[in-house]
């Protein structure tokens, strides 16, 4: 009986040791930069559930419906498109259709494309709320907080000037996604918020590494200690620019891009933002 006893309290402290290494293993937030070619669509893995950063482009949405099966998202707690430009919201009816969505915060653009429109019908259909999202508000996901910096004006309506600007703080890590803001809205980022609320350790790099973003005053402010480029093998914008590039080495950043990496994740654990081993 006392062989019996000594093997069941063996078992259970087997058991509480593993599930404190998975409690672990578990950090509080993972941040995937999904590969769909030219285009953007970043997924937040948080405690609390998911978030969806863009959409990418149709061409890629088959890919992306597959990659968040594949990641075992059922559920987002929220979706985020930045502007509606096709390859951040060509994806988006896909998606919407494939796995609930509790809410979706767009820009203040309307829908001006058929992209757009099949994101607002899929959205109509499946009963999932769309509203626009105001500079300075918060949501909160445990320990990650998602901050919209921008668009600061609202007749800042059109185009890649009015793409909603995130920043995600985890502890004392911190992100910054733009969309595809380019210099003109970085300098209305710079003048409204200086480097308090500009400065992160990541940086998804504005438009895909196009020549209009990635300013080098605004990269000063940033500082990042990574930053991720999204875009398509030989695409034929040829992103990113040399000269972008050359910015955001000489801020300092280590420069990674799914044209040559495929997906791009990170960790983090409130104090440290890391790149598992694959």
């Amino acid at each position: 009986m006392k062989r019996r006893a000594w093997a069941v309290w063996f078992l259970l402290l087997c058991l509480l040791l593993s599930a404190c290494r998975n409690t672990r293993s578990a950090p509080p937030l993972r941040i995937h930069f999904l590969d769909v070619g030219q285009g953007d669509a970043v997924l937040l893995r948080t405690r609390e559930g998911d978030v969806l950063l863009d959409a990418g482009p149709e061409a890629a949405q088959e890919t992306l419906c597959l990659r968040l099966e594949q990641l075992g998202v059922t559920e987002l707690e929220l979706a985020i498109f930045t502007h509606m430009d096709e390859d951040h919201v060509g994806g988006a009816d896909g998606v919407l259709r494939q796995i609930p969505t509790k809410e979706i915060w767009v820009n203040n653009y309307a829908f001006p494309n058929p992209s757009a429109e099949r994101m607002r019908l899929a959205a109509e259909q499946t009963g999932a709320p769309i509203r626009v999202a105001n500079p300075k508000e918060t949501v909160v996901f445990g320990e990650v907080v998602l901050s919209v910096l921008a668009p600061l004006q609202t007749h800042i309506g059109t185009g890649n000037e009015g793409s909603l600007a995130i920043r995600l703080q985890c502890g004392v890590s911190s992100a910054l996604f733009t969309g595809d803001a380019g210099i003109e809205q970085e300098q209305r980022l710079i003048e409204e918020y200086g480097d308090a609320l500009l400065d992160c350790d990541l940086y998804k790099v504005g438009h895909h590494g196009s020549g209009t973003s990635s300013g080098e005053r605004f990269l000063s402010y940033l500082s990042p200690q990574y930053a991720v480029v999204s875009c398509g093998e030989a695409n034929r914008y040829g992103h990113p620019f040399g000269e972008v590039l050359a910015r955001l080495e000489a801020s300092g950043a280590i420069v990674l891009r799914t044209d040559l990496l495929g997906e791009i994740v990170f960790e983090c654990d409130g104090e440290t933002l890391w790149m598992p081993a694959k």
